[in-house]
């Protein structure tokens, strides 16, 4: 996990405070480590989040994909990444062994750590009720090393005290043909980026919904290349509509298995009940 050494600790923490990072909700949220202050042996990403409208950093390709999970995930509100562990640390610190209290101590210098924890979740059930959840990003092979371990039992006992539950997630345990698929059509959720108008969308949807119903046996790239020529866009524009209403999943697939547009149109469902389906197949939380 990523760990911010602080120099002249009080000075940098209070300057970081004051410019807002690891504070803020939805949209207002800023990342207390972003791509540009912190290097990574990862891969670094930059995302505009559905929920948030924000940019979201991510360190490696397993927080990526983590993320693409939970935003596809219909009760899940709020994503906040890299979050700080500073408020409430100080009452769990007089708890902490010796050997788990030097976790939180630069030993070359003295000065303090801090610690985040890699997603902080919002998520809003069926009842309505608004609950957290924290999980740790981590590739299944550093879980033998020992000071990773300690820094997580830190994390472990900070989120206790909060009363939020917290869990690890390895590489090993992302669903990675879903992530990729959410991937793939992640970038097509608003279509106004694209010069589509709303009215523009309505239309081409009720155009690519009654081709739909109408194509039997035909191949979907066949039929999104119909699309194109039945309403005179440019190239890929049907591939575009058909990414965007599987986002907003008023379109339904299996998004367990690749996706593959040579597949019959008849294997594509429409959903009439729009974003608020049940179709996300597997609880993020549960991971």
């Amino acid at each position: 996990m990523p760990v911010v050494k602080m120099n002249q600790s009080l000075k940098k923490l209070n300057k970081l405070i004051e410019e807002g990072y690891g504070q803020g909700e939805g949209k207002d949220y800023r990342p207390f480590i972003d791509v540009f202050r912190v290097t990574t042996k990862g891969r670094a990403t930059r995302i505009k989040g559905w929920k948030s409208q924000r940019v979201h950093h991510f360190l490696s390709d397993s927080e990526t994909r983590f993320f693409y999970l939970l935003d596809y995930d219909d009760e899940v509100i709020d994503i906040r990444e890299h979050y700080p562990l500073m408020e409430r640390l100080d009452q769990i610190t007089p708890q902490l062994d010796e050997q788990l209290f030097k976790r939180l101590i630069n030993q070359k210098t003295g000065e303090p750590l801090i610690l985040t924890t890699t997603f902080l979740v919002t998520k809003k059930g069926k009842d309505g009720e608004i609950n957290y959840y924290a999980r740790s990003i981590k590739d299944y092979r550093q879980l033998e090393n020992n000071q990773v371990i300690e820094r997580f039992e830190i994390q472990r006992r900070y989120w206790e005290e909060k009363g939020i539950d917290y869990g690890i997630v390895t590489n090993k345990e992302i669903p990675k043909t879903m992530a990729k698929n959410i991937e793939y059509i992640h970038s097509s959720y608003f279509l106004d980026e694209y010069g589509i108008t709303s009215s523009q969308r309505e239309l081409y949807e009720d155009i690519l919904f009654h081709l739909l119903v109408q194509a039997g046996e035909m191949r979907l790239n066949e039929l999104l290349t119909n699309f194109d020529k039945e309403v005179n866009a440019d190239k890929g524009t049907g591939l575009l509509l058909f990414k965007h209403l599987i986002a907003h999943k008023r379109l339904l697939v299996d998004m367990l298995k690749p996706l593959d547009l040579s597949i019959s149109a008849n294997q594509v469902l429409i959903n009439e009940g729009g974003d608020h389906s049940d179709h996300f197949l597997e609880s993020v939380d549960s991971i």
